[in-house]
């Protein structure tokens, strides 16, 4: 009897083990950016005075969207207004983020559902490399700001963009246009583009093409 009991409680401590081991490896997976595939989307929350006029107009957390260029220690393509399309080191932009309660990157990870072509989406991505940051946030130029650039590189076997363009908004929660947005186009001379089609990261961010990545930096 002593040896079955002492088989059966080694085979449960066993059993225990393997489970918890299981458990960690689960855990890593889930919390840690190893998931992350090329063509992934980078949702960013950041500050300053115009980011927080985006996620004000457009009702949500994000100001900034990115497409992760290889695996989570490589880098982002990314639309900026300090220097338009470019490619920036993944931990440059992690460091960029703003934090949360515990100090970590407030950056959300998409994915597009399904099969799509991710070296085409990269290669357009390398072939915008260099366009200026689009200030005036207009479609049909040769500049770019940030989920423009995703617009652009999304496109499906056809050549068609995957995402669809919607009526920008620059107005708060009150109907007005933000001040900020109004200084903004005065000080280039233009009227606020209010209703051209455009996009932004946060309908972005819920268009029902893609799907949530769980990562935890």
């Amino acid at each position: 009897m002593s040896c079955l009991f002492c088989l059966g409680m080694r085979r449960s401590i066993l059993v225990a083990l393997v489970l918890t081991v299981l458990a960690a490896l689960a855990a890593v997976l889930l919390h840690r950016p190893y998931a992350l595939r090329p063509g992934d989307l980078l949702f960013q929350v950041s500050e300053g005075g115009m980011s927080e006029a985006i996620e004000t107009a457009t009702s949500g957390n994000y100001s900034h969207v990115a497409i992760l260029d290889g695996s989570w220690t490589g880098g982002v393509w990314e639309a900026t207004p300090q220097g338009g399309v470019v490619r920036t080191p993944l931990r440059t932009f992690l460091k960029e983020s703003a934090r949360d309660a515990e100090g970590r990157p407030m950056v959300s990870v998409r994915r597009v559902r399904g099969d799509i072509d991710r070296r085409d989406i990269l290669r357009r991505a390398r072939a915008l490399a260099g366009r200026p940051y689009d200030f005036a946030f207009m479609p049909g130029d040769s500049t770019l700001y940030c989920s423009e650039l995703v617009y652009e590189c999304f496109r499906d076997s056809a050549g068609a963009p995957l995402f669809t363009a919607i009526p920008m908004t620059f107005k708060g929660p009150d109907g007005e246009i933000l001040p900020y947005w109004v200084r903004h186009y005065e000080a280039m001379g233009l009227p606020v583009p209010e209703g051209a089609p455009g996009t932004n990261p946060n309908d972005l961010s819920r268009d029902p093409l893609l799907e949530d990545v769980p990562v935890r930096w």
